[in-house]
């Protein structure tokens, strides 16, 4: 859903994209995108949308075969649906070139939809394999293999974006939005599942944008963290958050904003053009304890861990890849960021 309010952003902007790539849910809102769906048609599709379309429980597997069932919910139910939402069209046949990544069960290694060699596949099969969350969906299976969720080692893929040796990258990363929310766990296997896979995409992302991310990428992370993962309930304002937070970084990131169209925003979306090539950081003395876990995991030396408590040593720091290490390995919370 917020996926969609960045595409309304960049659109509003006079932005377009010469690629996508998308990874599990964004394989499937950009192979609408790069099957040339109009924006509108995407929202109505999105917004019509019930939890029930995608999960219905294996009751019958259970039933047989009880904890050796391959899937919580029945994959079919998914791939019905995706039958109905995307284009009928190959690779080959798309707008702009798109590529979605799945990872091969067997030897542990990222495949790239799209790709030469890996692009006689159907659309649906590929954003299913992208999308098939491990233990909730039945993998997809192709020549013998079985492939699961791209975010399970790729959940934001700069490293394959660089790869197309793009002018700059739009990169759109939803994986902070579980840092906040206390996962309903101790009644639902399900919420722990989710939850364990979520904090994994956290970590990965925060290696990936350490290594991969520079001057060159337009990172943009709606504020979604209150909502859950399938929080079906406003989608409009979803769609909104997305769409106010790509113009606040659109409009203010030295990569993107001299390319943006000057005219009126719309009304409702405040966009105040603040700079958004550095993130302020700030701790709070009362409750640092000195541990030093935010040296250890600040990838860019914006903290001094030296005696009873920790110092920071960038208040405005351009070099932060926005990746929350800091803030999430805080044990105390005494760290908070700015401008992000």
């Amino acid at each position: 859903m917020a996926h969609i309010g960045v595409l309304k952003a960049m659109r509003t902007l006079g932005l377009r994209y010469d690629a996508i790539v998308g990874t599990s849910i964004g394989a499937l809102v950009g192979a609408m995108a790069a099957g040339g769906y109009d924006i509108e048609h995407m929202e109505d599709i999105i917004g019509r949308l019930q939890k029930e379309d995608y999960f219905r429980l294996n009751v019958v597997k259970f039933l047989l075969k009880g904890v050796r069932t391959p899937s919580v919910y029945q994959g079919d139910t998914f791939r019905r649906r995706l039958e109905e939402l995307l284009p009928d069209k190959g690779f080959g046949e798309l707008e702009v070139p798109f590529f979605c990544n799945t990872v091969r069960l067997e030897t542990g290694g990222s495949i790239f939809w799209g790709t030469p060699g890996l692009d006689d596949i159907s659309l649906v099969d590929a954003v299913y394999s992208s999308c098939c969350l491990p233990g909730i969906f039945e993998p997809y299976q192709r020549d013998g293999y079985n492939y699961m969720d791209g975010g399970i080692v790729d959940p934001l893929p700069l490293r394959f974006a660089r790869s197309l040796r793009p002018d700059l990258v739009i990169a759109i990363d939803l994986t902070v939005k579980a840092t906040f929310k206390t996962p309903n766990y101790k009644s639902r296997v399900a919420s722990t599942l989710f939850r364990a896979f979520e904090i994994a995409e956290e970590v990965i992302v925060e290696q990936g944008l350490h290594m991969h991310a520079d001057y060159r990428t337009a990172l943009i992370q709606p504020k979604v963290g209150h909502l859950a993962r399938f929080d079906f309930k406003d989608v409009p304002e979803v769609v909104r958050l997305g769409e106010v937070e790509a113009l606040k970084v659109l409009t203010a990131h030295a990569a993107t904003r001299h390319l943006c169209r000057d005219e009126e925003l719309p009304d409702g979306l405040a966009c105040p053009v603040t700079p958004r090539d550095y993130v302020s950081i700030r701790i709070d003395s009362a409750l640092c304890i000195g541990c030093g876990l935010c040296e250890m995991v600040c990838e860019t030396d914006a903290f001094w861990a030296r005696g009873e408590r920790a110092d920071v040593r960038k208040l405005s720091n351009y070099e932060c890849t926005r990746d929350h290490a800091c803030a999430r390995n805080c044990p105390t919370s005494a760290i908070s960021l700015g401008n992000l």
